[in-house]
C-alpha cells in the first residue's frame, strides 16, 4: 500500500510554472538555494522571481545565497548588518530599501546619493550620519534620483537637527509621508516649500517657537501630523495655522505650566477654528500634579476628541493624559524627579536606641 501511495504521489515538478513561481515567492531566499541547480526548468522559476532580502544580524557572515539572484530581481532590501558584497548600482528595481548606515561601507554610502532607483516607493534610513545628511535630504527633496518615491523615514545617529539645502519646489515630487525624528523650525519653510505634495508629516522640535520667524505659506494637502513639542499648548497653535486641512493629529509633551485643565480649555477653544477638519486626535501630554479622576472626565466633556483621554499616572505625582497609551512611561525624558523612594527595611534588625 505504501508503494501505492508513493507512485500517486503529486511530485513537486508536475505543478504548472505559475504555480511552482508563486509557491516560490513565499519561501525564504536562502532556502531558494536547495532548488537552485536541480534542472533548467527549476533554474528559469527561480530566476524570474522577485525576491526579498534581508540582512540580519548572523552567526556568519557568509551571504553566498545572493549570487544565485541577479540584482535586478530584488525589489525589497533591508540591511541590518555587514554586506560588502552588495552593489546598490545594480539594483535598479527596488520598490522598498530600508538600511542601517552603521553597516554600510562608505562606497556603499556614496552610492546612495546618487543611484536613481525610479522604482523605489519606500525608503527607511537608520543612524544618518552628520556628513551624510545633507546630500541625501536634497537627493529626497530633488525627487529627480527617487521619483516614485511615496514613504520616507529618516532617523540620524545623534541628536542633531537634520537640515538640507535645496530650495526649490518640484510639483513632480512623489513623496506622500515623511518621518524625520528632529527638525528645526527655522527650516520648516522650506521643508513644505520642497514637498508639495506631502499628505503624512511627523517629526520632533527641540526647541520651542520664535516669533522671529518668516511668514510659512500654509500646506494644504497635509492630512496627518504627528509631532512632538517643546511646548505643547503654544507651539501647536502656531504650527497648526500652517496645516489647516488636517484630519489626523497626534501630539506629545510636556504641559509646562502643569495646569491641566486650561492646557486643554485652551486647546479645545482653537482646534475648531484653525484645523476644522480635525476628526481624530491622539496625545501623549506628560505634567507633574495631583490631579484626580474628577479632572480626566471634566477634560473628556470639553471637546468630542477628547473623549478618548484618560490619565495615566507614574511614580509620585507624574502623571501622562494619553489615548493611545495603556501604561504609563516609566523613565521617560518628562518625568519629573522630585519625588523621594520609599526605603524599607533600613532598621530592621537594629537595636533601639
Amino acid at each position: 500500500m505504501s508503494n501505492s501511495l508513493s507512485s500517486n504521489q503529486l511530485q513537486l515538478e508536475e505543478n504548472p510554472n505559475e504555480l511552482l513561481l508563486e509557491i516560490f515567492q513565499y519561501v525564504d531566499p536562502i532556502d531558494l538555494c536547495s532548488f537552485k541547480g536541480l534542472n533548467k526548468r527549476i533554474n528559469c522559476i527561480i530566476q524570474a522571481l522577485k525576491v526579498h532580502i534581508v540582512v540580519r544580524c548572523q552567526e556568519t557572515d557568509e551571504f553566498s545565497y545572493l549570487s544565485i539572484f541577479t540584482p535586478t530581481q530584488i525589489v525589497r532590501l533591508e540591511i541590518r548588518n555587514y554586506c560588502l558584497p552588495l552593489n546598490l548600482n545594480m539594483m535598479t528595481e527596488l520598490r522598498s530599501f530600508t538600511f542601517d548606515c552603521t553597516y554600510l561601507s562608505k562606497e556603499q554610502l556614496d552610492q546612495i546619493t546618487k543611484i536613481r532607483l525610479l522604482s523605489l516607493e519606500r525608503l527607511s534610513i537608520e543612524n544618518v550620519t552628520y556628513d551624510l545628511q545633507t546630500s541625501l535630504l536634497d537627493v529626497i527633496s530633488q525627487g529627480e534620483h527617487f521619483p516614485s518615491l511615496k514613504t520616507c523615514q529618516i532617523k540620524s545617529r545623534h541628536r542633531y537637527n537634520l537640515e538640507n539645502n535645496y530650495s526649490k519646489s518640484l510639483p513632480s515630487n512623489a513623496l506622500r509621508s515623511l518621518a524625520i525624528d528632529t527638525w528645526h523650525w527655522s527650516k520648516l519653510d522650506r521643508l513644505l516649500h520642497q514637498l508639495p505634495n506631502l499628505r503624512r508629516f511627523e517629526t520632533n522640535f527641540g526647541e520651542s517657537y520664535n516669533s522671529t520667524i518668516n511668514y510659512i505659506q500654509p500646506h494644504l494637502l497635509i492630512r496627518h501630523l504627528k509631532i512632538t513639542l517643546n511646548d505643547p499648548l503654544h507651539d501647536l497653535e502656531k504650527f497648526l495655522k500652517w496645516t489647516p486641512n488636517l484630519t489626523r493629529l497626534r501630539i506629545r509633551g510636556k504641559i509646562r505650566d502643569n495646569d491641566v485643565l486650561k492646557h486643554f480649555e485652551k486647546m479645545a477653544e482653537f482646534l475648531p477654528m484653525i484645523v476644522p477638519r480635525l476628526q481624530h486626535f491622539d496625545c501623549e501630554l506628560y505634567c507633574y500634579t495631583n490631579d484626580n479622576e474628577a479632572r480626566e472626565l471634566i477634560i473628556r466633556q470639553l471637546h468630542p476628541i477628547f473623549r478618548k483621554i484618560r490619565c495615566l499616572s507614574g511614580r509620585a505625582q507624574n502623571k501622562c493624559y494619553a489615548t493611545d497609551i495603556m501604561i504609563y512611561p516609566v523613565d521617560n525624558e518628562y518625568e519629573c524627579a522630585l519625588f523621594c523612594p520609599v526605603q524599607t527595611g533600613l532598621n530592621e534588625g537594629r537595636p533601639e536606641q
